[in-house]
């Protein structure tokens, strides 16, 4: 029921109260309709005809990404489109990767990971935010490139936010008493966690302190 009024909240009405969202209950304990799940996802994915073309250049998100000990940056990826091989160049954001491990979800050594299929990856030139989109590229210089590219125009608009900020805390020491700010500093197993984090914490509201 909660994850159902969650669902509502978002505008994603459940089939069970009389919506269009599907939604199956189903355990990864037990095992119970995890088979109904898969059928209704098969289904879904007729129905929109969704599909995909291995023989194009890989696309996809990250799942999660995290610092291990002895791998370095590890990111777990979803390929939605194309086949990722090992060795191949990929951008996300403003990081690049040349892919030297690609592991199954059973921690196997793969060469190849078509549409649909998560992969763990290494090789990674920096930590690459939950939810962010990849692309297979020619090559590592075309894939540094466009990386570099994007991070200056990242750190361009942090300049331009950092400029409004300080313009605002001026305002705000003209019309009255300051805001204090309480400087915090996240640090979680991985970087899902971080950024669950951050939204909750820049949900609470005060007059008092940022």
């Amino acid at each position: 029921e909660n994850v159902y009024r969650g669902l509502a909240d978002q505008n994603l009405l459940p089939e069970a109260w009389g919506g269009t969202t599907i939604t199956v209950n189903c355990s990864a304990a037990t095992g119970a309709g995890v088979n109904e799940l898969l059928e209704m996802l098969a289904l879904q994915a007729e129905i929109l005809e969704l599909k995909a073309n291995p023989s194009a250049r890989a696309r996809g998100t990250v799942i999660e990404s995290e610092m291990h000990k002895g791998m370095g940056t590890v990111a777990t990826v979803l390929v939605q489109n194309g086949t990722l091989r090992l060795g191949d160049s990929i951008v996300f954001a403003q990081h690049y990767a040349r892919v030297k491990t690609m592991q199954d979800e059973h921690g196997r050594q793969i060469l190849e990971a078509p549409p649909s299929t998560p992969v763990k990856i290494t090789g990674l030139s920096g930590l690459p935010e939950a939810g962010s989109e990849f692309i297979a590229v020619a090559n590592e210089k075309e894939a540094r490139d466009l990386a570099e590219k994007r991070s200056e125009g990242k750190r361009s608009a942090q300049q331009q936010l950092m400029k409004r900020a300080n313009l605002e805390s001026l305002m705000q020491e003209k019309k009255g008493a300051p805001k204090k700010v309480l400087n915090l500093i996240l640090r979680a197993d991985v970087q899902g966690s971080v950024e669950a984090l951050k939204i909750s914490l820049q949900k609470i509201q005060s007059t008092k302190a940022e």
